[in-house]
């Protein structure tokens, strides 16, 4: 190895300073050309202003032209504590030459703009996304660490039920809105969400789940961006591919419909906005989420009970649910149950099943919804080959048995006849302690005996049935009433049934 040149070395090092310099310097100089020449605001700027200049036929077009600067433009709106900056690029949104003009010059369609000043209202406020932005990709947000990037243009609708009521916007380019929240009512989604304090407690509450961030919702089953509008589509279309154990049923919607109700979702946002931008119409609706308008006893069960009972008729097992549901407008259960045992159901559901408890404290309903829910039960049709005897009715309402029952002989009666579908859920629960403490004697005894019409459960009572005695079905009440719990009848007071 031969001797070191330190001046070979030093002229080395001061060439690698001085290229290291000029690099630095270019890049300092490309960087601001970039910001201050060929930044995408202002190259989008200078396009417009060469648009301008070729509108301009008349002398205010010409006008205009010359007034136009290559500046950053941006909305101020203290009421909103925003800033929006998107006019900066879409500087044609309220120029009706615009309207073939490619985007982002084109004239905003409608006459949002109109009826919604950018100057009042901005942008974001409906269309979401960074609106201190100045570059398109930034402006959209995805990925950005942005709570609400921008919503697609499909999904636009949801931000009109923000200050409006979707059926006052239906006719008025609302219709997706409007039609998504009639999805949502027709589905009977409040049978197991909340919304305004009524519903039930299946799935999570909807009140704000348009003001959801990406933080809140698992997305690793998500296949596309991962937002919230995309969480929803997704979710609508196989609630158990993006959320692992998902108890929402496949909701079997169409594209349209998905759509529809992703909008109706992102609509729901408890936001403190000025009340001068909330229309009357929004005020009202805000009003009657405390004091709504009264629902007859069948709006109420389509909107609350519909979703699980269906047409009520028929009792079913739920293959998803892997439970029965029991037919609450069946003719033996209307004509046997009480007044007062079907509104203590409902007010208080039942406990380990998806029965969940609708008095006002829960639910959200009234005393006075659910004695329409009863009576709408009760006003089932009956045919007269379907009429149970009054004297069999009359016992079926009295807690009392027609002879005394012993729990040890009827632990052997169900574990033989009964257990195979009420511990296997093919049938109702019938240990359930909110069934037995509301359920009189009569009325388990009549259903034993006599059975539930349009439904598995048959009669046991006499050979031509199941060859029960009395005293084989009081012993089964008694055992399902020293597991269960529940008032236990005196024997003897109902009336005889044989």
């Amino acid at each position: 190895m031969g001797p070191v040149s330190i001046e070979r070395i030093d002229a080395r090092i001061k060439w690698g300073l001085v290229i290291t310099g000029i690099l630095t310097l270019g890049f300092l100089a490309a960087a601001a050309l970039r910001e201050n020449v060929w930044a995408e605001w202002r190259v989008v700027r200078k396009e417009y202003a060469a648009l301008l200049r070729e509108k301009a036929t008349d002398e205010r077009g010409r006008a205009l032209a010359g007034q136009f600067q290559v500046e950053i433009a941006q909305a101020v709106i203290p009421a909103l504590s925003t800033v929006d900056r998107c006019v900066t690029c879409h500087a044609g949104i309220d120029d009706p030459r615009m309207a073939d003009a490619k985007q982002p010059f084109r004239t905003h369609p409608g006459d949002y703009v109109k009826n919604h000043p950018v100057e009042q209202f901005g942008c974001t406020v409906c269309h979401r996304g960074q609106g201190r932005a100045l570059a398109f990709e930034e402006a959209k947000a995805e990925g950005h660490h942005w709570d609400y990037p921008l919503l697609p243009v499909e999904l636009t609708q949801a931000s009109c039920g923000v200050c409006h009521t979707a059926e006052e916007v239906s006719d008025k380019g609302g219709a997706r809105l409007a039609a998504g929240k009639a999805l949502f009512e027709a589905k009977g989604c409040q049978a197991c969400h909340k919304l305004g304090g009524r519903g039930g407690n299946l799935g999570p509450a909807l009140d704000n789940e348009g003001l959801k961030v990406r933080g809140m919702l698992p997305m690793a089953g998500v296949q596309g961006p991962r937002t919230l509008p995309q969480w929803l589509i997704e979710h609508f279309r196989d609630p158990q591919a993006v959320v692992a154990g998902s108890q929402m049923k496949p909701p079997q919607l169409s594209e349209e419909e998905i759509t529809q109700l992703t909008t109706y979702m992102l609509s729901l946002q408890v936001r403190d906005l000025p009340q001068t931008y909330l229309s009357p119409a929004k005020h009202l609706e805000i009003y009657k989420k405390t004091h709504p308008d009264p629902l007859s006893g069948e709006e109420l069960y389509n909107r609350f009970c519909a979703a699980c009972h269906d047409l009520g008729r028929h009792g079913r097992y739920d293959k998803f649910f892997n439970q029965f549901m029991p037919a609450v407008r069946g003719v033996s259960f209307i004509q046997l149950a009480s007044s007062e045992f079907i509104e203590q159901t409902i007010r208080q559901g039942r406990p380990g099943t998806l029965m969940p408890s609708w008095g006002e404290a829960a639910g959200g309903l009234s005393d006075a919804e659910i004695q329409r829910i009863r009576e709408y039960l009760q006003s089932t049709p009956i045919a007269p080959n379907e009429q149970i005897s009054p004297e069999v009715v009359q016992a079926a309402q009295v807690n009392a048995l027609p002879v005394a029952g012993d729990p040890a002989r009827g632990k052997a009666v169900f574990t033989r006849h009964c257990a195979g579908c009420h511990l296997n859920g093919l049938a109702p629960i019938v240990f359930n302690p909110a069934l037995l403490k509301n359920a009189p004697d009569g009325f388990l005894y009549a259903t034993i005996a006599h059975g539930r019409r349009n439904t598995p459960m048959p009669g046991f009572l006499g050979p031509d049935q199941g060859g029960f005695r009395p005293q084989d079905i009081a012993d089964a009440v008694m055992y399902l009433r020293s597991v269960g719990g529940g008032n236990v009848g005196a024997p003897g007071q109902a009336v005889s049934v044989k």
